[in-house]
C-alpha cells in the first residue's frame, strides 16, 4: 500500500505554491498516461492502416509522460512542468501537420487545452507564448494549403475517432477547470480569514503600520495604513487625507521635532521612537511614537517610499506625568531628609530622586533620570533591586527590607529599604517608590551582639566541660594524698622507717602532679588575657624557635627535622605561636612508637580557596580515626602511660582559636599524623 502510495502521490514542499503545482500536474500526467494505449487499440482495431502513426504517437506520449513522473518524483517541478507543457505542444503539432491540419483534433482541441495547462501550471505570460505560437503555426499550415498547395492534410478522422479523442480532451479539461476553481476558493477563503484577522488586531491594537510615497520634493503622501488606524485618530484612510494628512494633525509646538525626523529619512537614516502629539478628530491630544524607515531608490539616489509604525503613547505619557507631580509635590520634603528617596516607571527607570541619592551614586539628578539601577549600580546590587521592584509590583504590596547597599565610592553599608506600588485611577500599577536609611551603627550592633551571644553560648559549654574535667582529674591526687595520710600515721606509730618514707614520697608525688595540672589549668586560662603585642613575623623564624626548645628530645631520639622554605607571614603572639610549634613537634616526638628513622615535615600549603595552610607532619604510629576530635579535650591522654597532662594539645587549640584561625588533623594507624591549622588576621581580645 505505502508503494502504491508513493508512485501516485505528489510531493508535497514547504512552498504552498509548488505544492499545488505539483499536485495539478499529477493528476494531469496520470490522465494522459491511460489515455495513449487505449487511442492506440482503437486506431489498431478500427484503422489498421494508421497503426504504425498511433504508435508512433502513443509511445511518444509515453515517454513524454514517463519523464515527468520521474522528474515530479525528483522534486524538480519547473523542469518536469516544462516537459509537460512541451511535450504536449509538439506532440500535437505534429499530429496536425501529419493529420488534418487546423480542422483537425490536434489543432482545435489539442493546443487549447496546452493554453488552459501553461496558464495554470506555469503563469499568464508563459500561456500567451503558447497561443500566439499556436496561431503561427495554424496560419501557416492554412496558408501552405490554400496557397501553396505544400500542406496537403491527410489522414482526417473518423467521427468516432473525434468523440474518443474528445473523451479524453474534455473531462481533462473540466478537471483542470475544477482544480483552478478549487485553487480559487481556497485563496478567497484564505483573504477572507486574513480579513478577519486583521480586523480583530485592529481592535485591539493600539498600533498601526504605514507607508508613505515620497516625491522628488520630498513631499510625502500616505499610501496604505493597517491596524488600528481608525480607532487612533477617529479617521478613515479617505477623511484623514482629505483634511490634510499627516502634518495637519501634528502638535504645533511638535511640527519641528517631526521636519527633523523627516531630514533623517531624506538622509536615509531610520526614525526610531521618535514621541510626537497629534489631535484626533475629536480634538483630543494623544502622543505617538513613530518608527519610519526609509526606502531608497538607488538610481535615483532619493527616498522614494517611507514604511513604519506609529504606537499609541497617550496613557504611559499621561502615567508619567502624573508620577513626575507627584514627586513634585513632594520634592521639597524628600530633598531635606538625610534618606535616599526616588520614584520608577513600571520598567523601573528612575523618574525622580532626592539630593540624598544623588550623593550616594555620585551622579547628577540628569545623569540618572530615565536609566535602570543596571545603569547606575554594580550588578549584584541592580539584580536585586529589579527583582524587588517586580515581586512590589505583582503583589501590589509594601516591601520592607534590610540590605547591603554600596555607593559611588565603594563604601558597603547597611540600608533599611521601603519599596511601595504606584497606582493610577483605574487602580493599574504604573511605578514603584523608595525609601532608604542607612542602618550601619545599628546592624553591626545587632551582629555584634549576635556573634558575642554565640561565643558567651560557647564558653558556657566550654566552662561546664572545664569544670568537670578538673573536678575529676585533681579528685585523683587527693584521693592519694588522702589514703597515705592514713597510712603515715599508722607506719609512725609501728617506728616502720622505711614505710613512712614510702608513705611521704607517694604523697609528694601526688602533690607534684597536683602542681602540674594547677599550673597547665593556669596556662590555659591565660590564654586570650595575657598575650604579648601581636607583630608580623616569618613562619618559619617560628619553627626554628619551637625546633631549638626541643632541641633536646629531637636529638636523644634522633629524630630528623625536615623544613620546608615557605615565604609565608604571619601576624600574631610570637610566643604563643612558638608554643604551638613546640606542643605539636613535642606530640610527634611522644608517638614516633619503633619507627626506625622517625621524621618530621613542617611547612604550608595552599587549598582550593588560596589560603595558607600550616603543617606538621609525622612518621608515627598514627591516630585511630574515632580519637581525632577527643585528644583536643582537656587532660585527655590516649596513652596514659606517656609523661603530661594531656593540656597540649588543648592549648594548641586554643592559640589558634584566638588567632581565629583552625586545627584539624589527617591521621591513619600505622600511617604517621599530620596536624593543619590557619591563621586569620589579629588574635581577639588584643
Amino acid at each position: 500500500m505505502s508503494l502504491v502510495r508513493r508512485i501516485f502521490a505528489p510531493p508535497v514542499f514547504e512552498d504552498e505554491e509548488t505544492t499545488h503545482k505539483a499536485y495539478f500536474l499529477n493528476i494531469i500526467v496520470w490522465v494522459l498516461i491511460f489515455f495513449p494505449p487505449i487511442y492506440f487499440l482503437y486506431v489498431l482495431i478500427k484503422v489498421p492502416a494508421d497503426a504504425s502513426r498511433a504508435l508512433i504517437q502513443a509511445g511518444f506520449a509515453e515517454v513524454i509522460n514517463g519523464s515527468i513522473l520521474y522528474f515530479i518524483h525528483r522534486r524538480k517541478i519547473n523542469t518536469a512542468i516544462l516537459i509537460q507543457i512541451g511535450g504536449l505542444w509538439i506532440f500535437f503539432t505534429v499530429s496536425a501537420a501529419t493529420g488534418a491540419g487546423v480542422r483537425g483534433e490536434s489543432y482545435l482541441l489539442g493546443y487549447p487545452l496546452t493554453i488552459m495547462i501553461a496558464g495554470i501550471l506555469k503563469n499568464r505570460r508563459v500561456a500567451i507564448g503558447i497561443t500566439v505560437l499556436s496561431l503561427v503555426v495554424g496560419w501557416a499550415m492554412a496558408y501552405t494549403e490554400e496557397s501553396r498547395g505544400f500542406f496537403i492534410p491527410t489522414n482526417v478522422s473518423a467521427p468516432i475517432t473525434a468523440w474518443i479523442i474528445s473523451l479524453v480532451i474534455f473531462p481533462l479539461g473540466t478537471v483542470l477547470q475544477t482544480l483552478a476553481a478549487q485553487k480559487l476558493q481556497s485563496a478567497l477563503q484564505r483573504a477572507r480569514e486574513s480579513e478577519e484577522r486583521y480586523k480583530l488586531i485592529s481592535k485591539v491594537s493600539s498600533d498601526y503600520t504605514f507607508a508613505s510615497d515620497v516625491d522628488k520634493d520630498g513631499k510625502a503622501n500616505l499610501a496604505w495604513v493597517a491596524g488600528a488606524f481608525e480607532k487612533m485618530t477617529g479617521y478613515s484612510y479617505e477623511e484623514y487625507e482629505s483634511t490634510g494628512g499627516w502634518l495637519a494633525h501634528v502638535h504645533p509646538d511638535d511640527l519641528e521635532k517631526d521636519a527633523r525626523d523627516m531630514e533623517k529619512l531624506l538622509k536615509n537614516q531610520s526614525v526610531i521612537g521618535s514621541d510626537i502629539r497629534t489631535f484626533t478628530k475629536n480634538g483630543e491630544l494623544r502622543w505617538e511614537r513613530v518608527f519610519a524607515h526609509p526606502i531608497w531608490d538607488e538610481k535615483e539616489n532619493r527616498l522614494v517610499r517611507i514604511i513604519g509604525a506609529v504606537q499609541d503613547m497617550t496613557l504611559q505619557k499621561q502615567s508619567e506625568e502624573m508620577l513626575k507631580e507627584t514627586l513634585l509635590q513632594q520634592t521639597a520634603i524628600l530633598n531635606n531628609i538625610p534618606d535616599m528617596a526616588w520614584l520608577k516607571d513600571k520598567n523601573s527607570r528612575y523618574m525622580a530622586v532626592n539630593e540624598q541619592f544623588t550623593k550616594t551614586a555620585g551622579r547628577k539628578s540628569e545623569e540618572i533620570i530615565g536609566k535602570t539601577d543596571l545603569e547606575i549600580w554594580d550588578g549584584e546590587f541592580a539584580d536585586v533591586y529589579r527583582k524587588d521592584d517586580l515581586e512590589v509590583m505583582q503583589s501590589r504590596q509594601r516591601k520592607h527590607v534590610e540590605e547591603l547597599q554600596m555607593d559611588s565610592t565603594g563604601r558597603k553599608y547597611w540600608v533599611e529599604t521601603i519599596k511601595t506600588p504606584i497606582l493610577n485611577p483605574h487602580g493599574e500599577v504604573i511605578g514603584t517608590t523608595g525609601i532608604a536609611r542607612e542602618i550601619t551603627q545599628r546592624k553591626n550592633a545587632e551582629l555584634e551582639r549576635e556573634k558575642l551571644i554565640s561565643e558567651l553560648e560557647a564558653k558556657n559549654a566550654e566552662l561546664e566541660r572545664y569544670t568537670y574535667t578538673v573536678s575529676h582529674d585533681l579528685k585523683s591526687p587527693l584521693v592519694t594524698i588522702m589514703g597515705f595520710l592514713g597510712y603515715l600515721e599508722k607506719d609512725a606509730l609501728a617506728g616502720n622507717t622505711q614505710k613512712l618514707k614510702d608513705d611521704i614520697k607517694r604523697i609528694n608525688g601526688a602533690t607534684q602532679k597536683m602542681q602540674t595540672l594547677l599550673n597547665d589549668l593556669l596556662e590555659l586560662s591565660r590564654i586570650g588575657r595575657l598575650m604579648n603585642q601581636p607583630v608580623d613575623m616569618l613562619f618559619t623564624d617560628i619553627v626554628k624557635d619551637a625546633v631549638e626548645l626541643a632541641r633536646g628530645q629531637l636529638e636523644a631520639k634522633d629524630v630528623f627535622i625536615e623544613l620546608q622554605n615557605t615565604p609565608a607571614v604571619v601576624h600574631g603572639d610570637r610566643t604563643r605561636l612558638t608554643e604551638v610549634i613546640q606542643n605539636l613537634v613535642d606530640n610527634a616526638i611522644k608517638f614516633m612508637g619503633g619507627q626506625p628513622k622517625p621524621r618530621i615535615t613542617i611547612g604550608t600549603i595552599q587549598n582550593e580557596t588560596n589560603e595558607t595552610v600550616f603543617f606538621v607532619r609525622d612518621n608515627g604510629i598514627g591516630i585511630e580515626k574515632q580519637f581525632h576530635e577527643r585528644i583536643f579535650e582537656l587532660f585527655s591522654k590516649l596513652n596514659s602511660d606517656t609523661e603530661g597532662t594531656g593540656i597540649g594539645l588543648t592549648l594548641v587549640k586554643r592559640i589558634i582559636e584566638i588567632h581565629q584561625g583552625r586545627i584539624w588533623l589527617e591521621s591513619e594507624p600505622g600511617k604517621g599524623t599530620t596536624f593543619y591549622f590557619t591563621l586569620q588576621g589579629d588574635p581577639k581580645g588584643i
